[in-house]
């Protein structure tokens, strides 16, 4: 029984250490238009088979623990805890309804697509829930994985060339290719870091949510080596996350420093004040050397008016005009999970170029247009029962400074999630997204569960 919970134990680390790499079998390639239409493919990325091996491991473990007197199947699959009482009726709500949506939605085989790995997401929670992970060694985890992924983002980056790898699941990128996501300035184009993931943006969202946990692990480690390789690892995330050149990773983490400065300010930890403002001073001196080098495509980034930067508003713009559209029209049921793109293309415009068919920057759009009114409604629902332990505290700002470090952070890490969702849809429509989405609302609502207990 031990060897067998250990053995789900590691294998789920090493699924998160894992996750960020997109090696992958296309078993249906999709294209709109004589374009490459990534949103219609249907593939097999290799974590996804480890984590059908946790979750066989996990029901046999199930299955062992039931003979136990301690196992409680009542427990399970409705604990007794409020929050993740409601939790587990929300999420089964919710998920029945995504997959209710394959029976109206354009493409059936598409829907079920994403709806298997909707399902994968769940079952991640469901996991969280009834085992016993310990969350520094997910913070641990999840930390090595973004420096490994800086550490190639900074090569990328330097290198200004990316090469094409089916094993490692890496596409080919040029500074000078189309389809590659660049800078332009007076210089010239300049590739931006991908690491191993689709997009810079993706990047950014997950290297901005490794540089909060770093904070967590400079806060809790007080022994040398430990502090020296958190404090090494954050100069090389922070230089990945610079070279990504994602505005609302940069802005999402701004708006955590901020928080995260107030509730630690009225703390009277001053080890803690002084680990942070360290840090923070660390964070800043990086960032000062690397914009000193690179201040042109710094400012190329920041202004709104240059061509590249236009047209990339005007078409966010021009989504969200398109979701709108839908939305208006099928409000009540949605055009079904995964099949946004599809809807564009048949009841807004053939006749785009492939690459166009995008979906609307801001996953709450596209949940309400892919799920319809209920969809969102339970979506939100969820989201609104996992905050409402802090929510119960702002009636005070003295119980919400009592939140413990790990709640606190992974408070913040959610909020971060939320707000990187305003303006992007990745945690929504990519496979590394959801799970990551997932991964912490799942360590939320089971910190809530304790948070409720105290």
């Amino acid at each position: 029984m031990n060897k067998l919970a250990r053995i789900i134990e590691y294998l789920f680390y090493l699924f998160l250490f894992l996750l960020p790499w997109q090696t992958r079998l296309i078993w249906r390639d999709a294209s709109l238009n004589g374009d490459v239409w990534e949103y219609g493919r249907l593939s097999l990325y290799g974590t996804e088979i480890l984590f059908w091996g946790i979750i066989l491991f996990f029901v046999i473990w199930l299955l062992l623990n039931a003979k136990s007197k301690k196992f409680n199947y009542k427990n399970f699959c409705c604990p007794q805890n409020k929050i993740s009482h409601h939790a587990y009726r929300l999420i089964v709500v919710f998920c029945f309804l995504a997959g209710l949506s394959t029976i109206w939605s354009l493409d059936s085989a598409l829907a079920y697509f994403r709806w298997i790995q909707f399902l994968e997401a769940i079952c991640l929670v469901v996991i969280i829930l009834n085992f016993n992970f310990k969350f520094e060694r997910v913070v641990w985890v999840l930390t090595f994985s973004a420096l490994t992924q800086s550490l190639l983002a900074i090569w990328q980056f330097l290198n200004q060339y990316i090469p094409a790898n089916k094993w490692l699941g890496w596409a080919e990128h040029l500074s000078i290719g189309q389809g590659s996501i660049i800078l332009e300035t007076i210089d010239g184009r300049w590739l931006r870091a991908y690491g191993s993931l689709p997009h810079p943006n993706i990047l950014g969202g997950f290297l901005a949510l490794a540089i909060i946990f770093l904070i967590y692990l400079i806060l809790k480690k007080t022994d040398t080596w430990s502090r020296i390789y958190v404090f090494a690892s954050l100069i090389i995330i922070t230089a990945g996350l610079f070279f990504t050149f994602s505005r609302s990773a940069w802005l999402a983490l701004l708006l955590f420093f901020l928080g995260f400065a107030f509730w630690l300010g009225r703390q009277k930890n001053q080890l803690w004040q002084k680990s942070f403002y360290s840090a923070l001073a660390v964070i800043l001196a990086t960032l000062i050397i690397l914009i000193s080098l690179f201040s042109g495509l710094l400012l190329s980034r920041i202004n709104t008016q240059t061509e590249l930067e236009a047209q990339s508003i005007s078409l966010r713009v021009a989504y969200s005009r398109q979701a709108l559209s839908l939305i208006k029209n099928d409000w009540l049921l949605g055009q079904g999970l995964g099949n946004y793109t599809l809807a564009i293309y048949q009841k807004y415009n053939s006749t785009w170029p492939g690459y166009y068919y995008q979906p609307v920057h801001n996953i709450y759009l596209l949940i309400l247009a892919e799920l319809g009114v209920f969809g969102i409604l339970f979506f939100s629902l969820i989201l609104i029962l996992i905050f409402w332990p802090v929510w119960r505290r702002l009636k005070s700002w003295r119980d919400v400074l009592t939140l413990k470090l790990e709640k606190i952070i992974l408070f913040f890490s959610l909020l971060v999630i939320l707000f990187i969702s305003l303006f992007d849809h990745y945690f929504w429509t990519i496979y590394f997204g959801l799970m990551i989405f997932w991964l912490v609302l799942g360590l939320n609502l089971k910190n809530a569960d304790s948070e409720e207990a105290d």
